[in-house]
C-alpha cells in the first residue's frame, strides 16, 4: 500500500509541475484575451500568473523528488507533503470561492490538478503514519 501511496504522489507531483510549467508557458496568449487593460493590469495579470504556475511547478517537483528519494515514512517527507497538500488545497479553494465558472479553462483545469494533488498528499500522510 505504501509502495502505491509513493508512486500515485510522485506522479501526480510530476502531473502538477508539468501543469505549472505549461501555465507559465501560456502567459502570454492568456493576457491578450482580456481587452482594454492597461499596462499596469497587464503586468500584474502576468506576475500573478506566472508566480501560481511557478508555485505549483515546485511543489510539484519538491514532492515527487523527496518521495522518490526517501520514501512516504521519512518524518520530513510527511510533514512536506502535509504542508504542500494543505497550501494546494487552499489555493485550488481560492478559485472555487472566487467563482469556478468564471475563470478561463487554464486556471479550472489547474485548480482541478491541484485538489487533487492535495487529497492525494494528505491521504498518503494520513495513511502512512500510524498516529493519525
Amino acid at each position: 500500500m505504501i509502495q502505491t501511496l509513493e508512486i500515485l504522489g510522485i506522479v501526480a507531483g510530476a502531473t502538477l509541475a508539468a501543469w505549472g510549467l505549461f501555465h507559465q508557458l501560456i502567459v502570454g496568449a492568456a493576457a491578450t484575451m482580456f481587452k482594454d487593460m492597461s499596462e499596469k493590469e497587464a503586468r500584474l495579470f502576468v506576475m500573478t500568473w506566472v508566480a501560481q504556475g511557478a508555485f505549483m511547478t515546485f511543489t510539484g517537483i519538491l514532492a515527487s523528488v523527496l518521495l522518490f528519494f526517501y520514501g512516504l515514512q521519512a518524518g520530513p517527507v510527511q510533514i512536506t507533503l502535509l504542508l504542500t497538500g494543505l497550501a494546494m488545497l487552499l489555493l485550488s479553494g481560492h478559485v472555487v470561492l472566487t467563482g469556478y465558472r468564471s475563470h478561463v479553462g487554464p486556471i479550472r483545469t489547474g485548480a482541478m490538478l491541484e485538489m487533487i494533488f492535495g487529497i492525494i498528499c494528505l491521504v498518503s500522510v494520513f495513511v502512512s503514519n500510524p498516529i493519525f
